[in-house]
């Protein structure tokens, strides 16, 4: 065996022992029991309790009475065989809708056509389309616009609808009952003759036919009339826009006078 060169010049140093408890078998010690925590008992059940169920009563159910018996009722009056309308006088098509006539306000209708004034030349036609567009807009019978000749104090027919034989007719104006009162009031006048021609009635109503209603208004320019329109028989539905809606017109019809004589 060899000696590690560590312990070959010293001897190895023997460490001292501890001294060691010598027991005989009757001295051994006996471990104490290790105790082990227990669970807790569970605990205890209990038992589930079910609701009481208690029967509801039946409705009482009560039959119905009996319906008194409905006696008809007696006709006094027998029906009229001419009221009954036999299955082969029937019409087979079906009624045609009922038509509704429009009640809008005319100066609204007017306004539209009155703007067709930028486009034309000459009074003749102004007064054709103003004519027109009165006689649609109020449904007059007829309506005639009258250019005054200041010069020779005369009306002249420039525009008509309704009554196309009065187209360039003349007549004084001083001896005229409906100019004379438009002229001197300068304002529209409304005149009734109830089918029935006074004495003093300008000639041309004569040829128009009586009138029930006439609506005369001026157009002014320069403080002068110097056109007049008559209408004459208008929907008694516009009765109070007549008026209103005349002058609307005589204005446009006026500037247009105004303008061309300028130029």
């Amino acid at each position: 065996m060899e000696i590690p060169k560590a312990y070959a010049s010293a001897p190895p140093v023997i460490r001292d022992r501890y001294p060691t408890l010598e027991l005989e078998d009757d001295d051994v010690i006996d471990a104490a029991p290790v105790r082990r925590s227990t669970p807790p008992p569970p605990p205890p059940a209990r038992k589930a309790e079910l609701p009481k169920i208690v029967a509801l009563p039946l409705p009482k159910i009560v039959a119905a009475q009996p319906l008194a018996p409905i006696e008809p009722l007696e006709i006094l009056e027998p029906i009229p065989e001419s009221r009954v309308q036999r299955r082969d006088e029937r019409p087979t098509e079906p009624p045609a809708p009922p038509t509704v006539e429009s009640l809008v306000d005319p100066t609204d209708l007017l306004f539209d056509v009155v703007y067709e004034l930028n486009f034309v030349d000459t009074a003749w036609q102004a007064a054709s389309v103003c004519a027109g567009a009165l006689a649609a807009a109020l449904r007059a019978r007829a309506v005639v616009i009258h250019a005054h000749d200041l010069e020779r104090r005369e009306l002249r027919a420039i525009g008509v609808h309704g009554a196309l034989d009065l187209l360039g007719s003349s007549e004084g104006a001083e001896d005229d009952l409906v100019a004379s009162a438009v002229m001197c009031n300068e304002k529209p006048v409304t005149m009734k003759f109830d089918g029935e021609l006074p004495r003093l009635a300008p000639r041309r109503l004569s040829v128009v036919g009586a009138p029930r209603t006439l609506v005369a208004v001026p157009a002014m320019a320069w403080g002068r009339c110097v056109a007049m329109i008559e209408i004459i028989d208008a929907d008694d539905r516009y009765a109070a826009r007549v008026a209103d809606s005349a002058s609307y017109v005589a204005e446009r019809l006026a500037e247009f006078l105004s303008e061309r004589a300028a130029a």
